[in-house]
Order: structure tokens, then C-alpha cells, then sequence
């Protein structure tokens, strides 16, 4: 089934005094022959008439309440007719003339109800509302990407369950099947407002500097790693915590505009955005000063709980020590659930948690740790003389780990429980200095390789992931340095490189 094709049916349903199961059987309603198509094919094609319509009924609301959001589950309740939250906000205290007008049998007086109620609709579901979408935006943007999310979502349910929903594809399967080969991806972690100064020297002490350019722009690990996982072709979802002020607002934009799923992003009210000052040189050295606002905007265990299914659900699990260490913990329990479907497990631990220790069991259920070296530090044994990276790194996967990528001058250096020996994988020059955002580029480009390899990880991923770096790096003055499948590709063409010795 094609998702361009499903959109378009719920857009007509849209139009059409919304969806309904008299609507859905009526004679007017032929055109939503896909989507009953889809409800016969989830139940085996056991069923048929009437039946039918109950079924393609339940099946959009159920993913309207189980896969969308905040505002897009909202928006879809009301453009649709679904009727879903109309008990909720009765309780409320909602005006049951608000309601009557939000489920109305025009499409026109449910938008104005809806623009004009936004904020006290989402209050009244527990939602954190952004700033209200002109009637222009609501049409030609807001409801679009819903209905075509919606879409796809009916979709995967559809192709990943067979009769009572028991799983019947593999995740790989199961992308392929959706026409997406790239895989699905959930990234976990911070987001951030970075502003950076770029200057030619660090200032000394009581003594001030020009700088040649200044930037504010959404940053953090998570953020960065969602957007480079996107510019490969991802399908890719952010689980962050994100302010409702003008900061807030502009990394949602950002992220949309990157092709990020912003619907599993926890919204928090009345609270200033986090920020990271960053002085930057001129070869891309910096120093950082992180102001994370960790009393305010963090996120809990039980968001993460809340958001179990997509976690599940995902190919490949991105995730950050910028979330507390319970949380990192939790999420890495999570995806362990289900011992049959587990999402390739990839983590970022900058910055270590200094003053907690991670469990053994956490360790283990670590597929790649991508790390500095300056970042073993933290796990190296205390006073026993000069830190030694190698040997940490040999002691990390005695404990448990199943691999570790030690990023080193662009290139790679791997420990795995399959290898008794490390690994090399060679650098690919760049005249600027590897920075975070080259981190966030590997973690993403070893997501893209083992999804594409069926999760083996061999010597190609390695420098594949490796050469993303690269990209990253060398495109550094670039607004947006994360590489894309064609750069990546272009680069190891002219590197002359093959690839390095495969992991055994």
C-alpha cells in the first residue's frame, strides 16, 4: 500500500463530514476502498460488509490514540470527526457547544473551533501547546504532515501484525515492506540552543576578545544525531525534553524542517531552554559551557515508559548520557523486552556521568558504545598512574559491553567481545578538527550501515561510519555539516581506501 495513496483517502474523509463508520459504509465513500482493504488485510481477511467499515474505523483511531501525539493526535481527532477526546474534555469542563462545534459536520467550523480554543484543548487533554498555527498553516502544512503520518502509521500496523496482531514480519521486513529500506530509528537524549562564538584566540584572564562571527542555533548530541540520521534517509523520531518558549519553538521548526518526527517530544511549559556556550577557532577546536536547566527540562522514566511501543518498534535505538542516569537505564531495559525484535543499541556517553556508576547490566545491553578517549577516563580504575585508554577499553567489554568504538583523529579503533584483538580503522584527513557534531555523524552512519547489512557489523560499516566522520569534519563551516548517502559514498570513492579488516 501506498502511504501518498492512503493520505489522499483520509484527506477525502477529511472533506466529507469526517470519518465515520456510517460514512465508511455509505455508497459516497468508495474511494476509501484502500483503507477498508487494509482493515480486511488485518484481520486476516476474515471478515467482510459492513464489518468492514467498524474495522477501518478502529483501526485509524487506534493508531490516532497509540502512535500520534500532543498536538498531531489532536489535530487528527478533530479534522477527522473521530470523536476520540470528546469525553475527556467534557470532564474537563470543556463547553459542550465547543465540543458539539469541534466534531461538526463541516470541515470549516472544526478548524475555527480549533483555532479558537488551541490552548484550552490542550490543556484540558494534558498537552503542552506550541503557539497556535494560523488557519493558513493549519491547512496547508499542520494537517497535511498529520494525515500523511496517520497514514503511514495505519500502515505498519497493518503490515507488522497478522490476525490478532501477532507480529508476522520481521523490523527489516517490515521496512521493506513500508518502502522504507533505510529502517526506522528513535534517537534519546538532549536538545539544546548552542550559541557559539567563533574567535582566533582564547582571551586570558580578566581580558575580553572580538569575535569574527556568532551563531544560535538548535544543537545537543541527541538533536544532532536525529538530524544526521534524517539526512541519510532515517526515518527518524526525537524523544528529547523541549521548552515552550522562543527557543523551544525554533528547535521544533528545525527539526521539522529536517525531517525529524517531533510527535514523541516532550513539551515542558513556562521554562527557559537549555544552552551551550561554545567558543569555536578558526579549525574547528572549541571549548563548551553546558547550562543544561536539568531542575526544569529533563526527562523522567516515565516518559520514557509512555513511549515504550516506538522504542520497541524502532530499528536502531541512538541514545545519550545527556539524559539522567536512571533514565539511560530505563530505556536501555525497555528495549530488552522483547528478546526476539531488539533495536540495534547505539550510545553516546559524553558527558560521562562522573559521579554515578552504570550497572553491569546496563553494560550489556550496549550494542556499540561510541566514545573519546578522554571519555574512558571516567571508567578508569583511580590512582593506579597515567590513564591508558586501551586497557579501559579491553575492561569495558570484559564487563559486559559488546563493542566500542574509540573515535581518534577521524578514525576508529574497535573492542569487541567477537575480536581478541582491536581493530583499526583508517582516518580520512580533514584539515578541521574532529568535533562533537562528527561524533553524532558516525553514530548515525553506523545506524544507516548495519540496518543496510542486516545488522552485521563488518570492516565496510566501520569505515563507512568512519568516513561520515570525515564528511562531518571536512564540511565543517557548512550550516548544516551532516553528510548525506552521496557524500559519504563520493568521499570513500576519492579516498582510495577499501575497506579495512573486518571484525571476526
Amino acid at each position: 500500500m501506498n502511504t501518498l495513496v492512503l493520505t489522499n483517502v483520509l484527506e477525502k474523509l477529511r472533506a466529507r463530514a469526517g470519518l465515520s463508520v456510517e460514512v465508511l459504509r455509505s455508497e459516497r465513500a468508495r474511494f476509501a476502498g484502500p483503507l477498508l482493504d487494509l482493515a480486511t488485510k488485518r484481520h486476516g481477511g476474515e471478515i467482510s460488509g459492513e464489518d468492514r467499515a467498524d474495522a477501518a474505523f478502529e483501526l485509524v483511531a487506534n493508531c490516532v490514540l497509540k502512535e500520534l501525539y500532543g498536538t498531531q493526535r489532536i489535530i487528527a481527532d478533530v479534522i477527522l470527526a473521530l470523536r476520540l477526546h470528546a469525553d475527556a474534555l467534557t470532564d474537563a469542563g470543556i463547553d459542550p457547544q465547543v465540543t458539539r462545534s469541534l466534531y461538526g459536520p463541516v470541515l470549516g467550523g472544526r478548524r475555527k473551533t480549533l483555532l479558537n480554543n488551541w490552548h484550552e484543548l490542550h490543556e484540558a487533554l494534558g498537552y503542552q501547546p506550541s503557539a497556535a498555527p494560523s488557519d493558513r498553516a493549519l491547512r496547508g502544512s499542520n494537517e497535511p504532515g498529520v494525515l500523511g503520518e496517520l497514514a503511514e502509521q495505519i500502515i505498519r500496523h497493518t503490515v507488522s501484525a497478522g490476525p490478532h496482531g501477532r507480529p508476522r514480519f520481521s523490523r527489516m521486513q517490515r521496512a521493506r515492506e513500508l518502502g522504507h529500506p533505510a529502517g526506522q530509528v528513535v534517537v534519546v537524549g538532549g536538545a539544546v540552543m548552542d550559541a557559539t562564538f567563533r574567535i582566533t584566540a582564547l582571551p586570558a584572564p580578566e581580558t575580553s576578545t572580538e569575535a569574527y562571527g556568532f551563531d544560535l542555533t538548535p544543537g545537543g548530541k541527541a538533536l544532532t544525531q536525529a538530524v544526521a540520521a534524517a539526512r541519510l534517509g532515517l526515518k527518524t523520531s526525537l524523544i528529547a525534553a523541549v521548552t515552550d518558549d522562543a527557543f523551544g519553538e525554533e528547535i521544533m521548526q528545525y527539526l521539522r524542517e529536517a525531517s525529524v518526527d517531533t510527535s514523541l517530544i516532550k513539551r515542558i511549559r513556562g521554562r527557559r531552554t537549555p544552552v551551550t556556550g561554545i567558543l569555536e577557532r578558526e579549525l574547528g577546536d572549541s571549548i563548551a559551557v553546558n547550562w543544561r536547566n536539568q531542575g526544569e527540562v529533563v526527562l523522567e522514566a516515565e516518559d520514557i515508559d509512555e513511549r515504550y511501543e516506538h522504542l520497541a518498534g524502532c530499528d536502531a535505538l541512538l541514545l545519550t548520557f545527556e539524559v539522567p542516569r536512571e533514565v539511560m537505564q530505563q530505556t536501555l531495559a525497555l528495549t530488552q523486552h522483547d528478546p526476539g525484535n531488539q533495536p540495534i543499541v547505539i550510545v553516546t556517553p559524553g558527558q560521562p556521568y562522573v559521579d554515578e556508576r552504570i550497572s553491569r547490566e546496563a553494560f550489556a545491553r550496549i550494542d556499540y558504545l561510541v566514545a573519546h578517549p578522554w571519555e574512558l577516563g571516567h571508567f578508569a580504575p583511580q590512582g593506579l598512574g597515567p590513564f591508558d585508554p586501551d586497557p579501559v577499553a579491553r575492561s569495558l567489554v570484559a564487563f559486559g559491553l559488546e563493542t566500542l568504538c574509540l573515535l581518534v583523529n577521524g578514525g576508529c579503533t574497535v573492542y569487541s567481545r567477537a575480536s581478541h584483538e582491536a581493530i583499526s580503522v583508517p582516518s580520512i584527513p580533514s584539515i578541521y578538527k574532529e568535533s562533537s557534531a562528527s561524533r553524532d555523524a558516525f553514530c548515525a552512519a553506523l545506524a544507516a550501515g548495519l540496518i543496510d547489512n542486516e545488522r552485521r557489523f563488518t570492516g565496510d560499516v566501520a569505515l563507512w561510519a568512519a568516513a561520515a566522520m570525515s564528511c562531518a569534519a571536512t564540511d565543517f563551516p557548512l550550516a548544516n555539516s551532516m553528510p548525506d548517502r552521496e557524500r559519504i559514498d563520493t568521499l570513500l570513492a576519492g579516498s582510495r581506501l577499501s575497506g579495512s579488516r573486518e571484525p571476526s
